[in-house]
């Protein structure tokens, strides 16, 4: 990017600013795990989640989320800004790798908070199981790729997440002449299938943090996911154009350069998310007596 504007100065200022907070987190993720975050108090609400999901545990999954949260955050951080001489920094502003890097921010964060910030503890180990589920297809394509064999086949992990779920006491309606074993085991799958769809996390991720709500957080995942992908209506609609020359009538040569403002606004969005994560990891972590 070249020199920018006075608006375009203070803006930048602004972002610095704000990802000039994610220190503790960095801390908190990159230590040797004296302090041990994830783990949750006994008679914590966390603590019975983990009990509802295990092995596939609620606390270990959201950590895991919120590491790769701040990860994205700090490299974000180090992509942007170079030491200078004379206490001078300067700034680099990248079209498409910034807004990727801040598409995976904010996509973790969400599923920290839709993790965490439910409730009810069946929405929360429904959410926990679904997500599972979910990751289990292109986790055995991968293995399948590589030739690596697992030691338990897609369909016997499949029947772990639906028999916890129906040991979580996720409710059913058996059809007429329907064995009750029957009908859990088909609304457990029917609802581990649905669920899990990253959309609806990141828009319920919204509705759970306070100042975000759900068209906020989509909107904001939706660019910088656009922008991740390289769509053409993204490069179009977002960045800054500049007219170099015309090939031909109607076909234009054009000069692409990252607007500031989008940047800040997403920052701003996935840095309220995550630090939303870490609270109700804390909330969920505390035992209640």
């Amino acid at each position: 990017m070249e020199e920018a504007n006075e608006a375009e100065l203070q803006d930048l200022r602004e972002l610095l600013r704000m990802l000039g907070k994610i220190d503790p987190w960095i801390k908190a993720v990159t230590t040797d795990g004296s302090s041990r975050p994830w783990v949750a108090d006994s008679h914590s609400p966390l603590s019975t989640d983990d009990q509802r999901t295990h092995p596939y545990r609620l606390s270990h999954r959201t950590w895991m989320a919120i590491n790769v949260a701040v990860d994205f955050l700090h490299c974000l951080r180090r992509s942007l800004t170079q030491e200078l001489q004379e206490g001078q920094v300067q700034v680099h502003l990248h079209s498409y790798a910034q807004m990727a890097l801040l598409r995976g921010a904010v996509e973790n964060a969400c599923c920290a908070v839709w993790l965490l910030g439910p409730t009810l503890r069946l929405e929360r180990v429904t959410n926990r199981l679904c997500l599972e589920w979910h990751e289990l297809k292109p986790a055995y394509r991968l293995r399948e790729l590589a030739h690596a064999q697992p030691t338990k086949t897609i369909e016997q992990r499949q029947q772990q997440l639906i028999d916890l779920l129906i040991a979580a006491n996720f409710p059913f309606t058996p059809r007429p002449g329907e064995a009750l074993q029957v009908a859990a085991e088909r609304t457990a799958r029917k609802t581990l299938k649905e669920g899990g769809d990253y959309v609806e996390m990141v828009k319920r991720a919204g509705e759970l943090t306070p100042n975000v709500g759900a068209d906020v957080a989509e909107a904001t995942w939706r660019m910088c996911s656009a922008l991740a992908h390289g769509d053409s209506s993204a490069t179009i609609g977002l960045l800054d154009l500049q007219i170099v020359e015309q090939v031909q009538p109607g076909i234009n040569l054009v000069l692409t350069t990252p607007p500031v403002r989008p940047l800040v606004a997403a920052a701003a969005i996935a840095l309220g998310l995550t630090a939303r994560a870490f609270e109700l990891l804390e909330i969920r972590g505390r035992a209640l007596y």
